[in-house]
Order: structure tokens, then sequence, then C-alpha cells
């Protein structure tokens, strides 16, 4: 492919695939009247990078792969994906905009994408890719994690060569991708096993037993498969670099907006979101961390502006024919949020952050306890979490309730067991890639990036993480607002009953001491 030819093909053509512009911002401009597929589309990543193309720019269509799934098709998929909380702006102010979405019906495991031959026909004239689809469970087995963080990305390279108009095909990886570094740049390293090989080894080890017992040896560097198959998948997107337009996109743990589409807007109830959501109804009372351990974020809407940055970024450098290195991009907090994340849990306890967005679905008093001592954190774990979880379970069993809560400790506790490698190592980097650059243009646009240059960082945290658990209680547990002073008064009166509860223990400790003093005395 003549990446010169056909990226002004995009811009000159008569055919039906020409993209006109007008004297919209160079961002705007860039994106106008373009046909764009996205993998992953249903995912937190996915769903974000589509609403801000739909909200912010004027795009002809954007393709998303949907695979059929729970008795679901594509399209009954399509309209639970245009129901996202995620787009609650959107509708409200362009509601015709979702139309754009158009369902395509595959997989990223299955060859060609699963793609049917008249859909793969209709999407000629998509010229931006992003695939954003990967399994994200760090305990995946490799098998799968190999089938759908590397094979999906192989399948996804193959679609990207059939374009006659790509300009960019971007693969999202993870900040996380050579974890074996302690300081990562924004540049391409070899991955230490061929990823030819390990996709041999789906084939030629039928075995799951045997697969499972050799992960370790295989993955020696590397805490999990998820980062082991995403490293294999950027050595496979830079052995692409001279065929096609790629670039890399790294971010960190993506987690709550700044502002953008909304304040604190929380995206989804996985990974981390959930664990506050479990703090917040008081499940979850205590976490096992390093005491120095920085909380390493994206912010939702920080890491799609910067990505989509990038991606004319990226089609620049190919427009000068394919660079010697594949451009990578990083997004880390590491350099301009200096917090740990001890000290940010710290201080939304002091502000009663928890309190001021109290839970309908509140169990006991939220709060967290933060521990690096590992038989101080079992001892709470069964103090705290397991003891209270089995009592409210057999009350439920017995008011004829189906049990939830050993369920949602147990899922808690195995979350932050594999998430241990992240919980005791910080790692450096230059931080967001050009983030004074970024920062400095378009300010106040659709696409600013305003929040890097906010006078007090340490107050934007700490005033997002208050909209945070807003947006989790209103967009994913789905409680009214209307109820927030209702569920503020029950849970002063469950603190004071619990505060009167510890008084009375104190008391009958105190009795039992002085009448154990006065027995042994006389």
């Amino acid at each position: 492919m003549e990446l010169d030819a056909s990226a002004e093909q995009a811009l000159v053509s008569d055919s039906p695939c020409i993209i006109h512009h007008s004297a919209a911002g160079e961002m705007e401009e860039f994106f106008e009247d373009s046909e764009i597929f996205v993998t992953g589309g249903s995912g937190v990543v996915g769903k974000a990078l589509v609403e801000k193309l739909l909200r912010s720019c004027s795009v002809r269509r954007i393709y998303v792969l949907l695979r059929p799934r729970r008795q679901l098709t594509a399209e009954q998929r399509l309209v639970r994906l245009r129901q996202a909380t995620v787009f609650h702006v959107l509708a409200a102010e362009k509601p015709q905009e979702l139309d754009k979405i158009v369902a395509v019906p595959g997989d990223v495991s299955l060859p060609g994408l699963g793609i049917e031959p008249a859909m793969m026909q209709r999407m000629r004239c998509v010229s931006l890719v992003y695939h954003c689809a990967a399994t994200v469970r760090f305990d995946e087995p490799l098998r799968e994690a190999l089938r759908l963080n590397v094979g999906g990305t192989l399948e996804a390279l193959k679609f990207a060569e059939t374009l006659p108009q790509l300009r960019a095909f971007v693969h999202v990886s993870t900040f996380y991708s050579n974890p074996y570094l302690r300081r990562v740049e924004p540049k391409y390293y070899s991955s230490p096993m061929d990823w030819r090989l390990c996709l041999r080894l789906i084939d030629e080890v039928p075995d799951d037993g045997l697969l499972n017992a050799v992960t370790r040896k295989l993955i020696v560097g590397f805490p999990n498969t998820y980062t082991f198959t995403k490293n294999l998948a950027e050595s496979l997107v830079n052995d692409y670099r001279h065929r096609l337009p790629v670039i890399v996109y790294r971010p960190s743990i993506v987690l709550f907006a700044v502002d953008d589409p909304s304040p604190g807007f929380s995206p989804s109830l996985m990974g981390a979101m959930g664990l506050f959501a479990l703090v917040g109804a008081g499940i979850l009372k205590t976490v096992y961390l390093g005491k120095d351990i920085r909380l390493d974020i994206t912010p939702q809407d920080i890491g799609i502006k910067s990505m989509l940055c990038y991606t004319k970024r990226g089609y620049e450098i190919y427009r000068q024919g394919p660079p010697a290195e594949l451009p990578v991009y990083l997004s880390s907090s590491c350099t301009h949020v200096p917090h740990t994340f001890t000290q940010i849990a710290e201080q939304m306890d002091t502000l009663d952050l928890w309190r001021d967005v109290a839970f309908e679905k509140n169990l006991m008093i939220p709060g967290c306890h933060y521990t690096d001592r590992r038989w101080a954190y079992q001892f709470l774990v069964f103090t705290k979490q397991i003891l209270p979880a089995l009592i409210l379970d057999l009350l439920l069993r017995i008011f004829g309730r189906k049990p939830v809560l050993m369920s949602a400790v147990r899922k808690a506790y195995q979350t932050l067991e594999v998430m241990q490698p992240f919980m005791f190592n910080n790692w450096d980097s230059p931080g967001v890639t050009d983030m004074e650059a970024l920062s400095q243009q378009r300010p106040g646009s659709a696409f600013n990036l305003d929040a890097f240059n906010h006078p007090d960082i340490h107050g934007l945290v700490i005033q997002s993480c208050g909209h945070m658990l807003l947006s989790i209680r209103t967009h994913l547990l789905r409680e009214d607002p209307k109820t927030l002073g209702r569920s503020k008064i029950i849970l002063r009166i469950k603190v004071f009953l619990y505060r009167l509860f510890r008084l009375f223990l104190l008391y009958k400790l105190i009795l039992w001491i002085w009448r154990s003093y006065l027995a042994h005395r006389f």
C-alpha cells in the first residue's frame, strides 16, 4: 500500500469516500466526515472514544465490532450500547448523532474478525481504525489471552490492510506492557518472545492443562498474562509499521473523567471503579498496598482527547513515509499527580466525601483502612468483611432473600490479589507524551487539555474524586439524586448507632476488667 497516495486520496477523491473539510478547528477538521472502525467499542475506552467523536466531531459514520452473545444479536447489543450512560450528554444535546453508530457483527478471535463480505464492502471507506478490543482480566488463561490480545490484533491489522483509504491504525495498549522496566519511555521495546511462536502454541498445544502449567515459565518477567500478551501485541504492531500507518497508545489505569462528558463521570463498575463503589457501600473495608504507591491514572476524558491528538500526529508522521521507529505515546500521571494512593484516600476520608454522596445501597459505614502489613490485612479482611458478610447473608436467607455479600467480598478480595504487582510497585516515565505542547494547544476548545495547567492539582484530584463518587451513585448504581438527602440522614443514623454500639462494648469491657480486678483483690 502506498501510504502517501492513499492518504491524499481520502482528501481529494471523487469517489463516495470523499472527505469534505470546512473551516472548523484542526482536530474537528481532521475527523470531519470520516468513517471510523472501532473494535472493543462496548468497552470503557471504546465507548468513551465513540462518544467523544460523535459529540465533538462531525464524523460520517462509526462502525463498531460487536460479538453476538448471551442470545443477543449484534443489532440488539447496538441498541443497548446506544443506551449506555456514557452517552447521557450526547443523548440530551445531539441524539441524532447516535444513529451514526453501525453494528458490525463479528469477533476479534475469528479469521477476518468474522465480518461478512457484504459488510466488508460497505466498510471500504473507513479511514481510521481504533483497536481497543482486548481481555483485561489479569488472570485470564494464557490460551484465551493470546487468542484475544495477540490473535485479535493480527486480525485487526489484516483487516486494515484491505482499506484503501486508511489514514491511521491506533492500537490501544497499556502503560504496563513492559513491567520488567522501572522506567518506561514512549518508544517501542522489543518483546522477549516471538508473537508468531506464541500464536502457534494455541494450535500446537491443545491441552489446556499443559499450557496453563508452563504459563509461569513462558511469561517470566511479567506479573500476569494480560501484560505479557499486550507486550506481544505491540511487537506484532511494530512488524506492520512499514505496511500500515500504525501507532501505539499506552494509557495507565483509566478511571473517571475530569469534566467531559460530565464532571467525575465514572464509566464502569469493573476494576478500580468497582472497588470504589464497594468502599462507598461499606463492603470493602481494607486494602493491602504499599504506603508509597502512587495512584497512576489516566482520566477518561484526558486519555481520549490525547489519543485523538496522537492519531492526527501519527497520520502526519506517516505522510512523510514509514518512520524508522514505531510511534508510541504514553499517558501516565506520575509527573503531575505526585500523591500516593493512601494520601488521596485519607484526604477523601478527612473531607467526608463518602458521606457527602451517601449511597442508597449502603450496607455498612463507608470507609477503608489501608495497610502494607499482610497479617493486619488478613485480620481485617476476616473481621471487617467476611464475618459481617456471613452474618448478613444468613439474615438474608432467613428472610427468603438471595445472599449476595460473600460473593461481593470474595470478588473484591480476588481482584485485589491479582492486582498485587501494581499495589507494591511504582513505574516512572516522562508522563503524558508532549504534555506541555498538548496543553498549550486548543485551550477552551472541545479538545482542550486545560486540566494539565490547573493551579492546584491536588485540589483538582480531590474535587474529581467527589464528582466520581456522585457519578458512581447516579450512573453506575442508578440511584435517584433526589434520594441523596434521605441517604445522608440514614447514614448519619447508622454512624450514631455504630458509635453507640462501640461505647456499649467499651463500657462492657471496662466493667469486666473492673469486676475481674475486684474479684482478684478481695
